[in-house]
């Protein structure tokens, strides 16, 4: 059973995938990074398939390499994309039916 969510398929385990934009704008609102890096950042995020601690070291080396990061600001953007992540998990559970505004 497939049924769609504003644009957004989900199956029968009701798992949402979170906006993009929004992650986008709360990324920017945690860092005070501009909309447009906070764009590249997240591209590089989805290239790297950031959950997991083995990918931690390469997405910081990218971030360093591609944005002109230093080690630590790269692990600190790191640190907030999971805890945004982290969140949006925890909040989905608690509210599985409420809508992604």
């Amino acid at each position: 059973m497939v049924m769609k969510y504003k644009e957004i398929q989900m199956e029968k385990c009701m798992v949402m995938k979170m906006n993009k934009k929004g992650f986008i704008e709360k990324l920017s609102k945690t860092t005070n990074y501009d909309i447009s890096t906070c764009e590249r950042i997240n591209s590089i995020l989805e290239d790297n398939g950031f959950i997991g601690k083995n990918n931690k070291a390469k997405l910081v080396k990218d971030l360093t390499e591609k944005l002109n990061f230093t080690e630590e600001e790269a692990e600190n953007i790191y640190e907030e994309c999971m805890s945004i992540i982290q969140t949006a998990i925890k909040e989905k559970l608690r509210h599985p039916f409420r809508t992604q505004n």
